[in-house]
Parts: C-alpha cells; sequence; structure tokens
C-alpha cells in the first residue's frame, strides 16, 4: 500500500471509473422521471470525467500517488453534483460517495488520510455551495451531522491507514528477511554444488563434474555434427617423486601441473582431475589433430617448468604422458572413447613416458 505501480494505478482507476458509471444510472433510474435528459446531461459529465482521469494517466511527470488521490477525488465530488442535480439533496447520493471513498481507502490511499478528511470538507463545502445556488436550504441539524460523520469518517481512516502502514513495513520487512534467507540458501546450494563438482586439492572439476559434461557434448554432438576430442595425462613416476621428496611435494607439483594444463587449454575446454596423477581434458567441436596438438604443446610446457617445492632446495622438474581420442573417429560413444583415450595413454607411457600417443 506504499506505492502503486502503473499496473495498479490503472486497475485502481478502472474500478472507479466503473463505480461512477453503474452508480449514477442508478440514482437516475430512482429518483427521476425526466431520464432521457438527465441521461444526455449525465453523459456530457462522465465525458469531462472520463477526459480528466485519462490526463492523469498520461501524464508522466506527475506522481502517481498523488494523481490517483485526485482521481477519487473528482470521482466522488462529480457523483455527488449528478446526483444533487437531480435529488436535490436526498440521502442516497451520500451512500453513493461513502461506497466510493471505501474503494479509495481499499486500493489507493494509503498514508495519504488527509487526501480523505480532505474530500470530506469538499463534500460539505459543495453542499452549502450548491445548496444555496439551488435555494435548497437543509436544516442547521442535518448540515452539522454530515460534517460531524464525514469528521469521523476522516478520524477512522487515518487509524486504518496507520494500521494497515505498520502492516505493510512487517510484511516489506518480513519480505526482505524472506529474501535474504532465500539468497543465503542459493549462495550455500552453490556451495555445495561446487564442492560436489570440483577437486579440493587442485581446484579443478572432478570425475563426476566430467561425466556429466561428457554426455552433454556427446547430445551436441548429435545436434551440430562437430567432433569432440579427450585427452588423458598422467605425471610420469609420480609415485617415485612422493616417495623421494614426500607427499607435500607431491601436492605442490599437482598444483603446478594443474595450472600449466589451465594455461595451455581454451575457455570452452573441460579440466578435470581423474584421481591420483591422472587428469582429463575434453576439447568440443576439436579435432584429432587439433587436440593432439593441444596435448604436445602441454606436455612441453611441463617438461620445462621449474616446480618449487622448497625454497631451501632447487626447483624439481616432472613430466607427463598422454593418450589422445577423437569421437566419433574412434568411439561411438562416451564410455569407449574414455577406454580409447586410456589405451593410447599406456601406450605412451609402456614405449618410454614424456611422450603424447594417439590412435593409428
Amino acid at each position: 500500500m506504499d506505492s502503486f505501480n502503473k499496473v495498479e494505478n490503472e486497475l485502481f482507476i478502472t474500478k472507479v471509473r466503473w463505480l461512477t458509471i453503474i452508480g449514477a444510472p442508478a440514482l437516475l433510474w430512482f429518483h427521476t422521471h425526466e431520464v432521457i435528459p438527465q441521461l444526455l446531461y449525465l453523459s456530457v459529465l462522465m465525458a469531462f470525467y472520463n477526459g480528466i482521469i485519462q490526463f492523469y494517466m498520461l501524464r508522466k511527470t506527475g506522481i502517481y500517488r498523488f494523481n490517483v488521490a485526485l482521481s477519487i477525488i473528482d470521482t466522488a465530488y462529480l457523483a455527488y453534483f449528478y446526483s444533487l442535480s437531480l435529488l436535490k439533496g436526498a440521502g442516497l447520493p451520500q451512500m453513493y460517495y461513502f461506497l466510493i471513498l471505501v474503494m479509495g481507502i481499499r486500493y489507493g490511499m494509503a498514508r495519504y488520510h488527509w487526501m480523505v478528511i480532505l474530500s470530506s470538507i469538499l463534500y460539505v463545502c459543495s453542499t452549502a455551495a450548491v445548496n444555496r445556488f439551488t435555494g435548497v436550504s437543509p436544516e442547521p441539524v442535518n448540515l452539522l451531522l454530515q460534517v460531524m460523520f464525514y469528521t469521523a469518517f476522516g478520524l477512522m481512516s487515518a487509524y486504518i491507514f496507520k494500521r494497515n502502514y505498520q502492516q505493510q513495513l512487517e510484511k516489506e520487512d518480513l519480505l526482505t528477511e524472506l529474501q535474504a534467507a532465500y539468497q543465503q540458501l542459493c549462495a550455500y546450494n552453490a556451495q555445495v554444488e561446487e564442492m560436489a563438482n570440483t577437486d579440493p586439492l587442485t581446484g579443478l572439476y572432478n570425475y563426476r563434474f566430467f561425466t556429466e559434461r561428457l554426455d552433454k557434448e556427446i547430445d551436441l554432438f548429435n545436434r551440430i555434427n562437430k567432433p569432440l576430442s579427450l585427452i588423458i595425462l598422467d605425471i610420469d613416476h609420480f609415485k617415485d617423486f612422493n616417495d623421494t621428496y614426500g607427499h607435500p611435494a607431491g601436492d605442490i607439483a599437482l598444483k603446478e601441473v594443474s595450472r600449466i594444463f589451465k594455461k595451455n587449454i581454451r575457455d570452452k575446454d573441460v579440466l578435470c582431475r581423474y584421481g591420483g596423477e591422472e587428469f582429463l581434458i575434453l576439447l568440443p567441436t576439436t579435432g584429432i589433430e587439433e587436440a593432439y596438438r593441444c596435448a604436445e604443446r602441454i606436455r612441453e610446457a611441463v617438461q620445462h617448468y621449474p616446480i618449487k617445492v622448497d625454497y631451501n632446495q632447487e626447483p624439481l622438474k616432472v613430466t607427463i604422458s598422454g593418450g589422445v581420442a577423437c569421437f566419433p573417429l574412434d568411439a561411438s560413444n562416451g564410455e569407449q572413447l574414455l577406454r580409447i583415450a586410456d589405451e593410447v595413454l599406456y601406450s605412451a607411457k609402456h614405449k618410454g613416458r614424456n611422450k603424447i600417443h594417439r590412435r593409428l
């Protein structure tokens, strides 16, 4: 209730407009015998009223909430004159005006209770002015009762507005808390998902993520018909490295080698730790020749990279062996692609290591 958006404004104005359009002819039906002249007069006034409303709705520089309040006032004000011109001060127009004012409270005038009080004052003033113009003089007691009624109504509406505004603030606070909790939950879920898909030592994707991505890339091939290549890399003699320099040094070597891998692949390539000292690189839309050149580039980069495991010692060096396979050239599915790449990897290791092999 603190503010309106454009759709709520138009919906509210439409409701008030229909209330006026439906209510005014009802007053004519019950309280006059000169139907046709009065309907013509009513049509002119309604055209004037619609013009005012359209002016409010099309004004882009005005404050929407203020314009809505004005539309409530002019609706009530004009409706009063319609009925007053026909009924000469009968009580039914007052109830009609009361209904429109209730519509204003329910749909549009939160925190603007002074508008209700102002419209009540306008009602009393217009009653006195029109009665004076038409020569109809209401009894002072009746006029005093009207003033008391609308003053009490304005004060009651002020209390309702204050209560509704406090409730709205509580709802907004609760909504803010729920949004914050939801954001924390999303962040936690993202963290859990990242932990489930990431190797904690190297920060690379794990084998679980690799299998999911491999299936997606196979499906992509079925749509775009472009090859998919896979590289398996293994650090040579890594067990001896751990036995000689210790497992902390082995962890450092794994991290450094992972960084070299990252520097020598594309953003769209998927680098994963297969397990132990083995790594997988998935190369979407890549043929066997390009994948082989990528693997050779990585092998040479690792071969010449000094790994510092202790600042008091000379840098160490490691080498890698690799196997390259291509889908659908070497395999008909993802499982077979992984098996073929693993076979050529062991072929490279059995033939001296520090080599990259592919299926001939």
